[in-house]
């Protein structure tokens, strides 16, 4: 499904399912702790935040993955209905006009601006269902369920509330004084719950199925230079030196930012700049000597032999590579996939060769009989 220049897809990796899983079991929990305001709202009016793990699904997984806790929230509850089932549809449509504006507008642009948009548009959204379910769905079956189609009866529940409600009248004063604040006060409460945990619960939300303790490989959000340099201490923290990372992804996505943030972080000096023109650059006063290394104008990696930078690399020294042309590495590898998201935000999707057990291939300069470099 296309969503301007995005494309929604569904995964149904193990680690989705269990991430939705998970969310899902979270929001059921959150669905059945219901309670009630009577001495602002009418006491059937009930406030619940099973929409919050539906969020968070959403931004981290995509809307596909948002709706879907909220339909299955929904069908868990089933069994224990008392509304003839009528309770849960409407909490259906309810969840999906939270979760799915939100989390499509997020998906546009992945930063806190559109986040907080898709939170306010979402809550207007459901503001507007919240209107036309109660006024057209909910009063009405509940008046025909509960009181056999007397109207007074719902105008007498609401009477300690709404003192100068009648039959004519009802409507104006129970939507405008309880639907409407209602929503509003529940929806803001679970909108701005998702904008402090989202981030906070990043790395969680968006596991791909390795452990979370003391491993890099994994899917990682940076909004800005500072939690970039976080990250690449992450990575440097790990290195002892004859590693090889591996920078991936467009022009001006922050391979060298990234390269910035490793170098500080190993003890480097020394200011550190791009080397699309020098080719490589090397720093040796930090804990372990690092090479970066930009293949972009190279065709191959035996054009290296040429200009003898395989004589000067020692073997603890950890290699950085934008834009790898190499085909026989071996060794521990670190593979850094950078994807922009939007003005400033990044996603890093590290891959750790050392965690995987995969067998790598390093960037190590040895010669052919016929002196190139391999």
């Amino acid at each position: 499904m296309q969503i301007g220049n995005k494309t929604i897809t569904f995964r149904m990796s193990a680690a989705y399912v269990a991430k939705l899983a998970l969310l899902t079991a979270l929001a059921f929990a959150l669905y059945l702790a219901k309670f009630n305001l009577p001495a602002i709202f009418p006491s059937f009016l009930e406030m619940q935040f099973s929409e919050l793990p539906a969020l968070l699904a959403g931004f981290s997984m995509g809307p596909v993955a948002g709706v879907l806790v909220v339909i299955f929230k929904c069908l868990l509850k089933f069994p224990l209905t008392s509304t003839a089932f009528v309770g849960e549809l409407t909490d259906m449509l309810l969840g999906v006009a939270i979760v799915l504006p939100a989390s499509l507008i997020y998906l546009r642009r992945k930063d806190k601006k559109h986040a907080a948009i898709g939170l306010a548009v979402s809550t207007v959204c459901a503001v507007a269902v919240a209107l036309l379910v109660n006024r057209y769905i909910s009063i009405p079956f509940y008046t025909t369920l509960y009181f056999d189609g007397n109207f007074n009866a719902i105008v007498g529940m609401c009477s300690v509330i709404y003192p100068n409600a009648t039959a004519d009248t009802f409507y104006a004063f129970y939507l405008g004084l309880g639907i409407v604040p209602f929503n509003l006060l529940r929806c803001a409460i679970m909108a701005l719950l998702t904008f402090l945990l989202y981030k906070r619960l990043s790395k969680i939300l968006h596991w791909e199925g390795t452990s979370l303790i003391h491993r890099l490989s994994g899917s990682y959000e940076c909004d800005n230079e500072e939690e970039t340099y976080a990250l690449a201490k992450k990575v440097a923290d790990t290195l002892k030196g004859g590693e090889t990372v591996l920078l991936s992804g467009d022009l001006g996505a922050g391979k060298t930012t990234f390269t910035k943030g490793l170098a500080k972080a190993l003890g480097v000096e020394e200011e550190v700049t791009s080397p699309t023109f020098t080719v490589l650059n090397v720093y040796e006063d930090g804990r372990l000597p690092l090479y970066h290394l930009d293949m972009y104008r190279m065709e191959n990696g035996d054009e290296l032999g040429e200009l003898g930078i395989e004589d000067t690399t020692p073997a603890n020294a950890v290699k950085v590579i934008e834009w790898n042309k190499f085909e026989n590495l071996t060794g521990r590898i670190i593979d850094v996939k950078i994807t922009v998201e939007g003005e400033n935000e990044r996603i890093f999707e590290i891959s750790d060769s050392a965690e995987h057990k995969k067998e790598h291939r390093t960037f190590a300069f040895t010669k052919k009989a016929d002196g190139k470099a391999v």
